[in-house]
């Protein structure tokens, strides 16, 4: 029996609101020869009754349950459990225009591409909600050309319109399987790493303009809680990780390590000045005897002098 061309792979954990929108928007694509993989991460809700009431009712659909181990387990477990020519993560609230994925398969088997990316556009976002996300990359490289990821990632970073999200990435599964790509366990901003990662190891990237994925931004997802040190340690293995992957000789490597790492670290003083005086400490000591040439003396003094403030405000 062929593989499917594609694998769709969808951890889910208590969207019970949400996950029957995001199951018909991958049932109800153009392309037919599919699999749908969903992992069920040991939701409390109604969220597997919903997920075994999909899979009765369309062979496509196979489930697994677990207990609950986060979100980079329970997609690496799809990634072992997947047997489709390409790879396509999406989140349990999210959605996926009709012909997303037979664009992608068609644009990618054509190209002989390691994986090709495409937009986004927020779906019912909340006015009180500001992530300040930008999920419009596409225009600035042609869709009838393929790139090297390094030189992809560089041109993104540098015009502040790279985006972390897996989502936003169709991928060939041999390529996944040639460099093991896998999702670090156990941190916040897992997608931070494996993107990257995805970038500098691909020869060849294209991407299709348009808006294909539509990203929910909800009140009580991952995304919107609130700033806390478990985000900073994330992003601190984030740089552990990419700093490995620096080699002698590579100029360009190294400058988009260099660039991506001094971008993504001075973002974060806005999360960790949010931080309790304690924590921002923490905070502030890792980054001057770990990521000092990665950060401004104006990031710092935000998250310093912040936490100065509050605790002056907390003895008064």
């Amino acid at each position: 029996m062929n593989p499917p061309k594609v694998s769709v792979i969808i951890p889910v954990y208590n969207t019970e609101e949400y996950i029957g929108e995001t199951l018909n928007s991958i049932i109800n694509q153009t392309l037919k020869d599919i699999e749908i993989i969903v992992i069920n991460d040991g939701s409390t809700d109604n969220s597997l009754h919903i997920i075994n009431e999909y899979a009765q009712r369309d062979s496509r659909i196979t489930v697994f349950t677990q207990a609950n181990q986060g979100l980079s387990l329970t997609r690496n477990k799809g990634i072992v459990e997947a047997r489709g020519e390409y790879i396509y993560f999406i989140d349990s609230d999210d959605l996926l225009e009709n012909d997303a994925l037979n664009s992608c398969y068609k644009h990618s088997t054509k190209g002989h591409l390691d994986f090709l990316f495409f937009d986004a556009e927020i779906l019912n976002s909340n006015d009180n909600i500001n992530l300040n996300i930008n999920y419009s990359r596409t225009y600035l490289i042609s869709e009838r050309t393929t790139y090297r990821g390094i030189d992809i990632l560089f041109n993104q970073v540098k015009t502040n319109s790279f985006s972390s999200s897996v989502c936003l990435n169709f991928i060939k599964r041999s390529f996944i399987e040639k460099y093991d790509l896998k999702f670090y366990p156990k941190i916040i901003h897992e997608d931070q790493l494996f993107t990257f990662l995805l970038y500098t190891y691909a020869e060849k990237v294209s991407c299709i303009p348009k808006p294909y994925f539509k990203r929910r931004v909800r009140y009580d997802s991952i995304m919107t809680q609130r700033f806390s040190l478990k985000n900073m340690n994330g992003y601190f293995t984030v740089s552990n990780e990419i700093l490995k992957h620096r080699q002698n000789g590579n100029n360009m490597l190294n400058k988009t390590i260099d660039l991506f790492l001094f971008q993504m670290l001075n973002a974060t003083s806005y999360g960790a000045s949010t931080l309790p005086f304690k924590d921002r400490i923490h905070v502030v000591k890792i980054l001057i005897f770990k990521y000092f040439r990665y950060v401004t003396v104006k990031s710092l003094l935000r998250i310093l002098l912040s936490a100065l403030l509050n605790k002056h405000k907390s003895c008064l």
